[in-house]
């Protein structure tokens, strides 16, 4: 028996385009054309090419192209444990990954496809075990950090001045402001904590022999895998694998080098806004900021109706005030944010960060007006106390 030129995984998930449905049509007329054909008449040699098209179309098709629910087929909404009486509850999505919330912790999807799920940890404990090996991109924003995973398990905890990561099994990114180099990579031991006091800095050190592991994954989970390192297997000069099979795997500075020069430039100038959220993130987390302009950009321009845009525009804000020193710029991207409908709990964050845009461009009134809405719409929100101070209260 002749063996499959590749894998069969890698075989029914590509999707099948109008060329690849001509030549099953051409092999099967083919093949049949070289039989007798006083077997069968005309009619049933087209049905058959005919259901063997429909067979191929059905195991072509993306297997994992749905958006994520719960294991009980639910959508997934805002989860939340309000009662301390609970020590904690375990919520199993329909893929095997598993979260965890304790007593206090509030989770908010802000994203959910075939390709990618992002959430905001809104304050509390998280445990997360997510199955190794899957399509998406997983992402959890911590306000003074931002998580990306492959496939591991790992905890959470924020609090309103602090953000801890603590890696138990596999690999995680950690990026933020305050994170040194802007990203820095855990693995299974390792313990990363953000402070907002002025002058601390993120520390890794290995994580105390006492803590207990999270609870094991759910019986039908698959078998947890090692993650390997982003870079074992590259070779000298650009990498092996293609850009998005990196930056899947984290391995964001080796995807940058596997573009090429001007590969982020040439790249989004045809992607669909999947691969343009992707090319963004490997610029800014491989360390060329100004390259993620670009990809956002085109997103905002082309793809606005897309429930994403609005979380790009805030991307690209942040990018512009905090990397490139663009303030007026940014100024406009929060409130390109804001316009587009940008997810509920990143509202307040952009409403103050609009008023510290505002004020480093100069334009005190806006930075003035911008503050009333704030205080309108925050009168004790957690950044009050800033947004005084950038209008000089």
């Amino acid at each position: 028996m002749s063996q499959l030129p590749r894998p069969v995984s890698k075989v029914l998930r590509e999707p099948v385009d109008e060329a690849s449905i001509q030549r099953m049509w051409r092999g099967v007329s083919a093949r049949r054309a070289g039989r007798a054909t006083t077997r069968r008449p005309l009619w049933a040699a087209s049905a058959f090419a005919v259901a063997m098209v429909a067979l191929a179309l059905v195991w072509l098709v993306p297997r994992d192209a749905a958006p994520l629910r719960l294991a009980t087929d639910a959508e997934i909404g805002e989860l939340s444990v309000a009662s301390s009486e609970v020590a904690s509850e375990s919520v199993v999505l329909s893929d095997g990954s598993r979260l965890t919330l304790a007593p206090g912790a509030t989770l908010t999807p802000l994203e959910n496809s075939g390709t990618r799920f992002a959430a905001l940890l809104v304050g509390g404990h998280l445990g997360v075990e997510v199955v190794p090996g899957g399509p998406r991109h997983w992402i959890f924003e911590c306000g003074l950090a931002t998580v990306e995973v492959v496939g591991t398990r790992f905890s959470l905890d924020r609090t309103p001045t602090r953000v801890r990561v603590e890696v138990t099994e596999g690999v995680v990114l950690v990026r933020g402001e305050r994170v040194p180099d802007r990203v820095r990579r855990l693995v299974a031991g390792e313990w990363l904590e953000v402070t907002a006091a002025a002058g601390t800095q993120a520390a890794i050190e290995p994580a105390p022999a006492e803590e207990p592991p999270l609870p094991p994954a759910a019986a039908n989970s698959a078998p947890e895998e090692a993650v390997p390192p982003a870079a074992a297997t590259a070779a000298p000069g650009r990498p092996a694998g293609s850009w998005r099979e990196l930056a899947r795997q984290g391995a964001y500075k080796d995807a940058y080098r596997s573009l090429g020069d001007r590969g982020i430039a040439q790249e989004a100038t045809a992607s669909n806004v999947d691969d343009l959220l992707a090319l963004a993130d490997v610029a800014r987390l491989s360390g060329h900021p100004a390259e993620a302009v670009a990809p956002l950009r085109r997103v905002l321009d082309e793809h606005s109706g897309d429930g994403r845009a609005a979380v790009a525009a805030f991307t690209l804000a942040r990018l512009q005030l905090d990397s490139l020193g663009q303030a007026a710029g940014a100024a406009q991207s929060f409130a390109r944010a804001l316009q587009l409908g940008l997810p509920g709990p990143l509202v307040e964050d952009a409403r103050a960060r609009l008023v510290e845009a505002h004020a480093r461009a100069g334009n005190q009134e806006a930075a003035r007006s911008a503050a009333e809405q704030y205080q309108t719409q925050y009168p004790a929100g957690r950044h009050a106390a800033a947004v005084r101070r950038w209008v000089g209260d």
